[in-house]
């Protein structure tokens, strides 16, 4: 039996878009380094985008879709959030 879309179960699936878009994002960003620029340090950002990912994000994702632990995934879906917008943002190159 599948459980009810709330909206609390709505908001998290929204939190962990968003936290999948960020990464996305910083993985377009690298790859569109000039090669004449790379000297293995621009790897810093996938990677730490990545830890994101999978420790943040992807669990926001997957208690949302099994609507399971919302209150555990609001928090963690929280966290995504403040980190990509607060922490995250203003070193997104494509910013005005």
């Amino acid at each position: 039996m599948s459980k009810r879309w709330t909206a609390l179960r709505l908001t998290v699936l929204i939190a962990a878009a968003l936290g999948t878009l960020f990464w996305i994002g910083s993985l377009v960003y690298w790859w569109n380094i000039p090669t004449s620029r790379r000297d293995g340090l621009e790897l810093i950002g996938p990677v730490v985008a990545t830890a994101f990912f999978v420790g943040l994000v992807l669990p926001t994702l997957v208690l949302g879709l099994l609507g399971r632990w919302l209150l555990v995934a609001a928090f963690l879906g929280a966290i995504v959030l403040a980190l990509a917008s607060d922490t995250l943002f203003p070193w997104l190159p494509w910013r005005p």
